[in-house]
């Protein structure tokens, strides 16, 4: 009684975390194009108002190292974010959704 007691425990055990597993290798790939209304002066966050009405929403992105930012069709240095990027631009953020929103791609037409 007692080993099957360990047994079921430890299946148990396994489910739980392997389902904590599967979970954090879902992190979907979200895309958003809207107007910027704040650009982080030291260049570690952007956030954009996206969409009109009830579908009105505010995205805000952390800015990491490897984000990658296109300005006119042009790969742009990310140290170049606050020079190209300005309140009231039109940009498209590509960004991983976790339990943050991390920009991969900042995208300026």
């Amino acid at each position: 009684m007692k080993r099957s007691f360990v047994v079921v425990f430890l299946l148990v055990a396994a489910c739980v975390l392997s389902s904590g597993f599967a979970y954090s290798v879902t992190d979907q790939t979200m895309s958003a194009t809207g107007k910027v209304t704040a650009v982080d002066p030291e260049g570690k966050a952007i956030v954009i108002d996206v969409g009109k009405g009830s579908d009105a929403m505010t995205v805000g992105t952390i800015v990491q190292p490897d984000t990658k930012l296109t300005v006119k069709g042009k790969k742009v240095p990310l140290s170049d974010l606050n020079k190209d990027i300005k309140e009231g631009d039109t940009v498209t953020l590509k960004y991983i959704k976790t339990d943050n929103l991390y920009a991969k791609q900042i995208i300026k037409k």
